[in-house]
């Protein structure tokens, strides 16, 4: 992929590199010929910025705003962090439960810890077990229901006749031992953090008798799909991650400011809680390997993002750091290369136990995070390189002059001037491409807004002949060398936006014998 700064001006380097499928059909012509001129137009083009704006990479995008300004945007995203502390609590509850039952009206604790008040669950399994023995010497009826455990709308409940107990043996017992009550979707209301069974057993004249020995409820393998309540302050930490932004991938020197640079996070929330952002880590990583932390009020306090209020729904919360509340234009005027960050998040930040919330099983909330480099700033002398393939080898010996013609006519508020050096396979420079520094695109004045008022044309050409083109036939690379400067001699601060128009003809004048 080239670097994004060339991705405006890959017209004029695609022409001064694709010749050779043009010279390819001169290595056919006839040898009776002595010597001959060909024309060859190799590029005609007429473009606007907006016809070269799309996807980079699946992490970085050129886009425009309203005003038609252009800005790269490098992306990132940590996988989502899903509220599994409160639900492993809160299952490890239900892994085994067995209550005898003593009394005719008995709560079984259900909480997941003290700063915990969990008014309603939702069981999405588990499996119920009783027995209900009768050890008095009358027939009696056993009743068991848990008024607060509703399916539908309907509270558990069973009941059956049990005959008199002999007094010798094991008596008899409603149980359902291979039969267990699949709890799955039932609803728990919880009130006092319990969950409350009734037991009644009765003889046949109405009379209520005391529970006996072996009254005994279990239950296993609870697990929950929602809960709602109070359900503490918790910290999630979220994944770290590393956004690489190759704006400076092929940097060599030179300066350049961005004006209005921003780093967007955008908190996606699933919870049903209040909850805030800690940003644990917001560095850049400079091109020497230097780590430059980002500082601001919204680093050292972090921020409170928005919760649905209703299960299924998503929350989204956008927070900016930009140049009014950050130090992020010195940051990023230090060449930039990466940035290091990991959002976290604090459940209940305030600890306000009036302020209920809810969790579901596939509740999460996730970070992502945009740099966003706008193009509006200023570039004195800002040196890439980047290195071209090449493939000329002698079936074009018959070609002994090569003048490429390249006409610009620059909309863009910038200069770039470009030289280029031939290396073969050893690394050996062979020779030059422009005989020095060749300005492929010269700017104009701009106005208040840093806009370009007008199009400045230019036309030259590059001759290659000679020693030159001997030497070029050894080259498997052509190694391009820029320098972009605003207008005004890198002093101006510039707007580039999808409107301005770059118009580049290119043609060979190719020499054969």
């Amino acid at each position: 992929m080239k670097p994004h700064y060339l991705l405006l001006l890959a017209l004029v380097v695609s022409g001064l590199t694709s010749c050779n499928d043009q010279l390819e059909d001169l290595s056919q012509i006839d040898e009776t010929r002595f010597s001959a001129e060909y024309a060859l137009p190799l590029i005609d083009s007429e473009v606007k910025l907006k016809d070269l704006i799309g996807d980079v990479t699946d992490n970085v995008s050129l886009s425009v705003d309203p005003d038609g300004l252009l800005r790269f945007r490098y992306s990132g995203e940590v996988p989502a962090v899903a509220g599994d502390v409160i639900f492993a609590r809160l299952n490890a509850l239900g892994q085994g439960i067995l209550l005898p039952i003593t009394q005719r009206r008995q709560a079984a604790p259900f909480a997941g810890a003290d700063d915990v008040d969990i008014d309603e669950v939702h069981i999405k399994s588990g499996l119920l077990n009783y027995s209900l023995p009768n050890r008095y010497d009358r027939p009696v009826t056993v009743t068991l229901s848990i008024p607060d455990a509703t399916l539908d709308g309907e509270a558990f409940v069973i009941s059956g006749q049990l005959p008199a107990y002999s007094g010798s043996g094991t008596p008899p017992a409603l149980s359902n031992p291979d039969a267990a009550v699949d709890l799955d979707g039932y609803i728990l209301d919880l009130p006092n953090d319990s969950l409350y069974f009734e037991y009644s057993i009765r003889d046949d004249a109405g009379n209520e008798l005391e529970p006996v020995d072996g009254t005994v409820v279990t239950i296993i393998n609870l697990a929950f799909s929602y809960m709602e309540g109070y359900l503490g302050q918790e910290l999630y930490p979220g994944g770290r991650d590393t956004i690489a932004v190759n704006f400076f991938d092929r940097y060599l020197e030179g300066e350049v400011y961005f004006a209005d640079p921003t780093i967007t996070i955008t908190m996606l929330n699933s919870f049903g809680l209040p909850a805030r952002a800690l940003v644990d880590v917001l560095s850049v990583i400079d091109l020497d390997g230097n780590v430059l932390p980002i500082t601001g009020q919204g680093i050292d306090d972090g921020f409170d993002f928005e919760y649905p209020r209703v299960p299924g729904e998503e929350a989204t919360t956008v927070f900016v750091f930009d140049t009014s509340n950050s130090n992020l234009d010195q940051i990023l005027s230090a060449r930039p290369v990466a940035l290091d960050y990991e959002i976290n998040a604090l459940v209940n930040p305030d600890a306000d136990t009036d302020i209920l919330g809810f969790l579901t099983d596939s509740s999460a909330y996730q970070a992502k995070v945009d740099v966003e480099l706008p193009l509006i700033g200023s570039a004195d002398r800002f040196t890439v390189r980047d290195t071209v393939p090449l493939n000329i080898v002698d079936q074009y010996e018959n070609v002994t002059e090569v003048t490429f013609r390249l006409t610009t006519k620059n909309g863009l508020p910038i200069d770039l001037e470009a030289e280029g050096t031939f290396l073969d396979a050893n690394d050996n420079a062979v020779a030059d491409l422009t005989n020095g520094e060749l300005t492929l695109l010269q700017a104009g004045p701009v106005d208040e807004n840093g806009e370009a008022l007008e199009q400045v044309s230019l036309t030259q050409d590059i001759v290659l002949a000679g020693e030159r083109l001997e030497a070029i036939r050894s080259a498997d690379r052509l190694v391009l060398t820029f320098r972009i400067s605003t207008a005004g001699g890198g002093t101006d601060f510039v707007r580039v936006t999808d409107e301005q128009e770059l118009i580049v003809r290119l043609g060979a004048i190719i020499k054969v014998e």
